[in-house]
């Protein structure tokens, strides 16, 4: 039982018991934050019916022998064992003129206290635990709202909305709007957790939570910005490669496998070794780097100088896929029929017309679905 911190046993006396001991295993169990209640029972079988019913922890005979239910309990076989010889030097010392007062002042227990040291100085263990956990969140967050992206972009084309929207604006401009609407809505919702989490973690802080500072909680949602709007703008060029919803799922498998294998690249950096020179390059390049960088930066594994230079390239891997997928969705979200290759969409923005991506032997109706008149010569 666990009661304000501190670990609870009962010990059970039977048979001859010596007056101190009872005191003695209490004073052992102070120094190891273990409060002990003591019950006395007037003979052993009454004491092995109550270990039997968990009524106590261990039943102590004639201060020789420990009863228990099962497996002993180390940490409380220890206390007592100590306390029966604790008494033992004092009845010894008393039988020999010496006083036990003086015995007892030297062979007293001295509480000795416990530090649990991370893989990174002046970082424990929680520490590392809270930055696993910060980079499952973003790993979930980033794959929620890109998905988000690839669902849009795929229900737009297969209803031919995207068709009337066309009309207005180029299809890079769209698609670059579409990442950016669902991205202040997931920014909105990932900035109002962050800022619930710190407030929790400031206030139950004496429980033992693990603190996140401030400035780990903004990193974590700038890495969360730059995580979204480089996986987002992937799966929105390879969404409209498909052209029905259900196919969405089965062509953003690439993009999907990618963001897994970099959370886990990420997990391996924060369980192995974060200074290593692999685990920097893991949180400088830019599909890891909102994972492992956060988690590093999380547990003070970082230079001031590292997560600048990722920021720098992740922006740059973003500005660049902006192009890529920009030139994919402009060849492919006109295309209806079979799910269309990356390749064909990749050379249709080549090809003259409206629906370069679609072959011109097989119009027969206008980007909104008028049919054609036949042309007369």
């Amino acid at each position: 039982m666990i009661h304000t911190g501190m670990v609870t046993r009962t010990v059970g006396f039977t048979g001859t018991t010596p007056a101190q001991l009872s005191g003695a295993v209490i004073g052992q169990g102070k120094a190891v934050d273990v409060t002990v209640h003591i019950r006395n029972y007037g003979g052993v079988a009454a004491g092995e019916k109550a270990v039997r019913d968990r009524n106590v922890d261990v039943l102590v005979v004639d201060a020789r022998t420990l009863t228990w239910r099962g497996q002993p309990d180390e940490g409380l076989r220890v206390i007592v064992t100590g306390a029966i010889q604790l008494v033992t030097v004092q009845q010894r010392a008393a039988a020999a003129g010496i006083d036990p007062g003086q015995v007892q002042a030297v062979i007293a227990p001295v509480p000795v206290g416990n530090q649990q040291l991370g893989m990174t100085a002046g970082r424990s263990p929680d520490n590392e635990t809270a930055a696993i956990i910060m980079s499952m969140l973003l790993f979930l967050a980033i794959t929620l709202y890109g998905n988000l992206v690839l669902t849009g972009v795929a229900e737009e084309k297969s209803s031919r909305v995207v068709e009337v929207l066309l009309a207005r604006m180029p299809a890079r401009n769209l698609l670059a709007g579409k990442v950016a609407g669902i991205g202040l809505l997931g920014f909105a919702q990932f900035a109002v957790t962050a800022l619930a989490a710190l407030i929790a973690a400031l206030a139950v802080r004496p429980a033992g939570i693990p603190a996140v500072s401030g400035g780990v909680l903004a990193w974590v949602i700038v890495w969360f910005i730059l995580g979204y709007a480089l996986y987002a703008m992937a799966y929105g060029a390879v969404g409209s490669l498909a052209s029905r919803s259900e196919d969405a799922a089965n062509v953003a498998a690439p993009v999907s496998y990618v963001l897994l294998g970099a959370y886990f690249a990420s997990y391996m950096v924060l369980t192995s070794n974060p200074d290593s020179a692999g685990s920097k390059l893991v949180s400088l390049f830019p599909a890891t780097a909102p994972f492992a960088m956060s988690g590093r930066i999380a547990i003070g594994a970082a230079a001031w100088w590292e997560p600048v230079i990722a920021v720098a390239l992740t922006v740059a891997a973003i500005a660049g896929l902006v192009v890529l997928a920009g030139r994919i969705y402009t060849g492919a979200i006109l295309h209806t029929g079979p799910t269309l290759k990356l390749s064909d969409a990749w050379n249709a923005t080549t090809r003259p017309g409206p629906r370069a991506a679609e072959p011109s032997a097989h119009r027969t109706s206008t980007p909104l679905g008028i049919p054609r008149a036949p042309w007369r010569g």
